[in-house]
């Protein structure tokens, strides 16, 4: 797997000028280090991780959201997901970041459902996605409602809003 920073620092902690400089700027932030150490040492056990590349972390609230690129098959991630979330003691979702919004949006919500995306075009000219999800999935999303809007936000590159719809 391709990662931001080189594979000695990560794997031995101390970081070199330029992988120190990445942190210092924000481009990769101090927790997602042992994120990416735990993700290394599980290379060695599963050779489809070798494929991939990594992007960025996020914690929410207790969740672990892990951005790749290069992943098709949605159960090889659920594995690794499975492998990390016994390593780091904590739950892991992979999401693989893909041309498409939908499927994108669909994996950050998942196991609620996506109703579907609409843009909103805004008077000063700004767009917003709204992301509607039914009613009845609300309980999957509520406690982490904001840091999912602020993720999507991050990753599709406008306002995104999570909105709760009867059907």
């Amino acid at each position: 797997m391709k990662y931001p920073l080189d594979k000695i620092c990560v794997k031995s902690g101390i970081l070199c000028p330029n992988c120190q400089r990445k942190v210092d700027m924000g481009i990769v932030a101090k927790y997602e280090i042992p994120i990416m150490k735990e993700l290394m040492l599980l290379e060695d056990e599963m050779k489809e991780l070798r494929k991939g590349e990594y992007v960025k972390s996020k914690i929410l609230d207790g969740l672990v959201v892990v951005i790749v690129k290069g992943f098709e098959n949605q159960e090889e991630l659920e594995k690794i997901a499975r492998r990390l979330s016994q390593r780091i003691r904590k739950k892991v979702k992979i999401v693989n970041m893909s041309g498409d919004r939908r499927r994108l949006v669909e994996q950050v919500i998942a196991p609620a459902t996506l109703l579907g995306l609409n843009t909103l075009w805004l008077p000063d000219g700004s767009e917003e996605i709204i992301v509607r999800v039914p009613r009845s999935d609300q309980r999957f999303i509520i406690g982490h409602k904001k840091k999912l809007e602020e993720l999507l936000t991050e990753l599709l590159g406008r306002t995104t809003r999570i909105r709760f719809e009867r059907f």
